[in-house]
């Protein structure tokens, strides 16, 4: 009987050990960090001080030809990526010689729990697209020159045998068949960055503003001339300019379009060439665009916001790849531009950042 207890004792025993080994090791992988697969010589901080080399999370390989398409995307909002891709299949470009690539941030527990996509998802996304660049920082606006400099960084260092460097943001409506005609017909001007440049735009200085900058980020009044981060082009050769720049100089500034294409252009030389008349800032022209189609008129228009609806990409896609083949150009006075009309939609007024301005009142 009493070799029948010091067994059952010696069973408990051996359970305990067994759980608390279970235990410690689930402790030890909770507090395992993130693997990451290879490092990236471009790191910066938001205080604009280097912190020595960046990793990678996830890293396609390139195989673009012709053109390498790196897009901008929040790691939390797969909707936009997903449009494009249903617009742009990967093999269609692939025909095309382009490759897409999109560049992501990792999201902390607070952005994971209100976005619910977890990391699981953007490893899962990036086995079954093979399409996504991922850095070790944080997604957020303040880390969006870092995302950037990763993208051309990761562009000219891969995929060093294609013609142009396309960078995009993902809620952006773009053309693809008109911008390849552009590029074919010669357009891009050597050592250049080319889009739709700003002129004389100066820094917020109101607080309560999302765009805010203080002096100590950046002291002039006016920013340099720069092109809109919506949708750039540019060569491998000019990318590795800017980022070599960015390594030595050290210098940091948040606002991605104005430290890449600006501040860094600026200091290189670099000149800048304007395409604007082949954008638009109202996603309501590029409706007009689709309409364009019963009559088999093409559009001027080849850049434009999707206006919070990310379907418009896979509109505009379709009605983009129909008229390469079956429309005939506009002519100057039947330009979308100048006939235009559309009925008046009433806002969402529960969507959109607040902006507060200052008012003097004495």
């Amino acid at each position: 009987m009493l070799s029948k207890y010091r067994f059952l004792l010696l069973l408990a025993c051996v359970g305990c050990v067994l759980l608390f080994i279970t235990f410690v090791e689930r402790s030890l992988q909770s507090q395992t960090p993130k693997v990451n697969l290879m490092q990236l010589q471009t790191a910066y901080e938001v205080t604009g001080k280097s912190s020595g080399a960046s990793r990678i999370i996830i890293e396609p390989l390139c195989n673009a030809t012709f053109l390498i398409w790196i897009v901008t995307s929040y790691a939390g909002e797969p909707s936009a990526r997903s449009a494009l891709r249903r617009a742009y299949t990967d093999e269609e470009l692939r025909v095309l010689g382009i490759q897409r690539v999109f560049l992501l941030g990792t999201l902390n527990d607070d952005a994971e729990r209100k976005t619910r996509v977890l990391q699981n998802a953007l490893l899962d996304e990036s086995r079954r697209f093979s399409d996504i660049l991922q850095g070790d920082f944080l997604d957020t606006y303040r880390n969006l020159t870092r995302k950037h400099l990763m993208g051309l960084h990761w562009a000219a260092n891969n995929c060093k045998d294609v013609k142009y460097i396309m960078k995009m943001d993902d809620d952006i409506v773009v053309n693809i068949y008109g911008i390849l005609e552009k590029l074919r017909s010669g357009m891009i001007e050597e050592n250049s960055l080319t889009g739709y440049i700003m002129k004389n735009m100066i820094p917020v200085r109101e607080p309560a503003n999302k765009w805010y900058v203080s002096r100590a980020e950046y002291a002039n009044s006016v920013y340099p001339d720069f092109v809109s981060g919506w949708l750039y082009i540019t060569r491998p050769q000019v990318a590795s300019q800017l980022i070599d720049h960015a390594e030595s100089s050290r210098e940091y500034f948040w606002i991605d379009d104005v430290f890449v294409t600006g501040i860094l252009r600026h200091a290189l030389n670099i000149k800048i060439q304007n395409i604007s008349e082949l954008y638009t800032t109202d996603h309501g022209y590029l409706e007009c665009c689709i309409k364009g189609r019963a009559n088999l008129l093409k559009c001027e228009l080849l850049v434009g916001p999707n206006g919070g609806d990310a379907e418009l990409q896979v509109r505009f896609k379709e009605f983009a790849k129909f008229c390469n083949a079956n429309c005939s150009v506009r002519k100057e006075n039947n330009l979308v531009g100048k006939t235009c009309v559309l009925a008046y939609k009433e806002p969402n007024l529960h969507k959109g950042a607040v902006q507060i301005n200052p008012i003097r009142i004495l």
